[in-house]
């Protein structure tokens, strides 16, 4: 995918066709009023709230039957542990230095490789990770200004392994894809902030359209028309 690629009416169908697809949307808003629109992972509530969350967004390597007793306090001990290292939750992605996306690596490792349940195997426990797919899910729940989720279809789409590092790469691929979109925006005389609200999606960030825009292209491989088709059809009535 080339970023240069997108155009604002591109994401602007895109927006409207995952609202159209996926109940992920009305998903996340009812994590937003749990938990306030601010999510404190001291909080048990709004650890519960996460997980369950995560498992509306696809997340089943986290079941509900160990969401008590297993992740949200494995949760709990990485936000201990590691979370702190995170830039402050107002900071966009277009304002992060590469040092602070860089250092959100081993934060990411760090989640991933935490617990997220345990599986009986022949007789024996066998750990379940977090993983990457939830790892990302989290961080983007708690930075959603600034760091993304994916699933394992943009991690192939874009030679991704998963890893801390490669999620570093990929935060700054779509650094690249943010500062394009402020640019075009820019071009139309308003600032990139303000998109969402033009867009009829006030309540969401510039990151959040982002990624609907990727998942339409990438996981549910959706060929958008151009701008003159579009055009085309419009002017048909």
């Amino acid at each position: 995918m080339n970023y240069k690629d997108v155009t604002l009416c591109r994401l602007a169908l895109a927006s409207f066709m995952y609202d159209s697809l996926t109940p992920f949307n009305r998903s996340l808003g009812r994590l937003d009023k749990a938990t306030d629109g601010n999510i404190h992972l001291t909080n048990p509530a709004h650890r519960l709230s996460l997980l369950k969350w995560l498992n509306e967004w696809g997340c089943r390597n986290l079941p509900k039957t160990q969401h008590e007793r297993v992740a949200s306090p494995s949760i709990l001990k990485w936000h201990g542990l590691c979370s702190a290292g995170l830039f402050p939750n107002a900071k966009p992605l277009w304002d992060l230095e590469d040092g602070e996306l860089e250092a959100t690596s081993a934060i990411y490792d760090c989640l991933m490789d935490s617990t997220g349940a345990w599986r009986v195997r022949g007789g024996s426990n066998t750990e379940v990770r977090v993983g990457p797919t939830a790892a990302s899910k989290i961080l983007f729940a708690i930075r959603r200004k600034a760091l993304m989720p994916w699933d394992e279809a943009m991690r192939l789409h874009f030679e991704c392994d998963g890893s801390g590092d490669s999620y570093t790469r990929y935060l700054k691929w779509i650094r690249k894809l943010a500062l394009h979109i402020a640019d075009l925006c820019q071009n139309k005389g308003f600032g990139v902030a303000d998109l969402p609200r033009r867009l009829g999606r006030a309540d969401s960030t510039v990151l959040v359209l982002i990624n609907e825009y990727i998942w339409v292209i990438v996981t549910r491989q959706v060929e958008l028309p151009s701008s003159a088709a579009l055009v085309r059809w419009a002017e048909l009535g």
